[in-house]
């Protein structure tokens, strides 16, 4: 959970850093100053609430409970499954975003 939500910020071993600084690189190769400024302020303002939950899971303490949830097995085989097949053909995710850019 640690490394995702480093991630969600952007921090440099992750690769949640590559697609930001590909985007905001992108913003401003287009001209774009002003939404790459805003791009990188808000990404600052989320690292503190990311960070807060990363906080409270190393640094409060509380009981330990296990509940098991129906749907959690179901979903978490479905999104692994999804990733794999995704990585092996992203031509698809490719297609739809040529298409996005064409338009």
């Amino acid at each position: 959970m640690t490394v995702f939500m480093l991630s969600f910020i952007g921090f440099p071993p992750t690769l949640g850093m590559v697609g930001k600084f590909y985007l905001f690189r992108a913003a401003i190769a287009g001209g774009y100053n002003g939404l790459a400024i805003i791009g990188v302020v808000t990404s600052l303002i989320s690292a503190y609430y990311y960070l807060r939950v990363v906080v409270t899971m190393y640094m409060r303490e509380g009981d330990p409970t296990i509940e098991r949830e129906p749907w959690l097995g179901v979903t978490t085989a479905v999104t692994a499954i999804a990733t794999v097949v995704l990585s092996f053909v992203p031509q698809f995710l490719f297609l739809l975003a040529s298409t996005a850019i064409i338009r």
